[in-house]
């Protein structure tokens, strides 16, 4: 009777509230069903960026995961659960073995070389013809450039974990750090203007 004096909305947050997984006596098993798609593609690239299969060492599966929650605390995501991502770590180094006692060898380790993913290019593409570029650049208001430019530093404010005044700061920094090439018509004149700045 107390549940009928409630308002819809907070009948449908305690709903929300109600537990949806396995009761206690099932066992519980990674139904991919129940992860999205793109949750369980987050997590495996994230396991094949970071770590990789060695016979000599075995990591603590808590540092791990530990890990992993830091790297979806970074980027405001909700980490999958610890049962569930040891079941996605086995699934993608079947080789491995799980010791109660410890690990002996037959693990996982960091990996000792870890490759930048590819970043998005913020330069204009270079089209058949300069009418053309002349036209898309004035197809873009400056209000639109100047938000998107404001976007792109935050972005790279969250994954530089630095901050930056412009976007002609970013490109600086992507260049002075080897993060792309600086071998280019671009690079050269953004790296001017630090010469003549």
């Amino acid at each position: 009777q107390d549940v009928q004096k409630f308002s819809d909305n907070d009948k449908l947050y305690l709903y929300l509230q109600l537990p949806s997984g396995p009761s206690l006596g099932e066992k519980s098993s990674l139904d991919l069903s129940s992860l999205g798609t793109a949750e369980y593609m987050h997590v495996c690239n994230w396991i094949r960026n970071h770590l990789e299969e060695h016979t000599d060492t075995c990591l603590p599966k808590q540092d791990v995961y530990d890990a992993y929650k830091r790297y979806c605390d970074n980027l405001c995501c909700r980490p999958l659960s610890a049962a569930n991502f040891g079941k996605i770590i086995r699934e993608i180094f079947p080789n491995i073995k799980a010791r109660r006692l410890g690990g002996r060898g037959h693990g996982i380790r960091r990996k000792t070389v870890v490759s930048l993913p590819p970043l998005p290019s913020l330069d204009l593409k270079v089209t058949e013809t300069q009418s053309e570029l002349t036209e898309l650049v004035q197809s873009y208001s400056s209000e639109v450039m100047e938000a998107a430019c404001a976007l792109t530093c935050h972005w790279a404010e969250k994954i530089l974990k630095r901050s930056f005044n412009n976007i002609v700061e970013v490109a600086q920094f992507l260049i002075q750090q080897h993060i792309i090439s600086s071998r280019s018509a671009h690079a050269d004149l953004v790296m001017a203007m630090v010469v003549s700045g």
